[in-house]
């Protein structure tokens, strides 16, 4: 019997070094593009919502053609996403990760797995 397998579009990320911004005189913030693709990635996410993994999993994170940024840039606010929707209990239960540009354009194609 084959594990099921969770398929989810979501809009591009910012990439890692776009996350956050340095406040004057010290201290970090979440940065307002990072805050805008949390809620409308979030709202994605939840119209799509196929379940979740609970323990080990894998996942393959498709990237549209046209992002110029690094593909590792765009890791982690993915992940983050995962684990703050509770598609996944926490990252650092992720046993396998691939991340490529994709030959599409637009969305970022996530396709999840239980590990085995």
């Amino acid at each position: 019997m084959s594990e099921p397998v969770i398929i989810i579009k979501l809009p591009p990320p910012p990439t890692s070094n776009n996350l956050f911004a340095n406040k004057p005189g010290g201290g970090r913030f979440t940065s307002k593009r990072y805050k805008a693709w949390q809620r409308t990635a979030g709202w994605e996410l939840q119209s799509q919502r196929q379940g979740c993994i609970g323990g080990p999993w894998e996942i393959d994170i498709a990237l549209p053609r046209g992002l110029t940024g690094d593909v590792d840039g765009y890791i982690k606010p993915v992940l983050d996403l995962l684990v703050r929707h509770r598609v996944v209990d926490d990252d650092r239960f992720c046993r396998r990760l691939s991340v490529a540009k994709s030959v599409t354009v637009g969305d970022v194609i996530i396709t999840l797995k239980q590990a085995t």
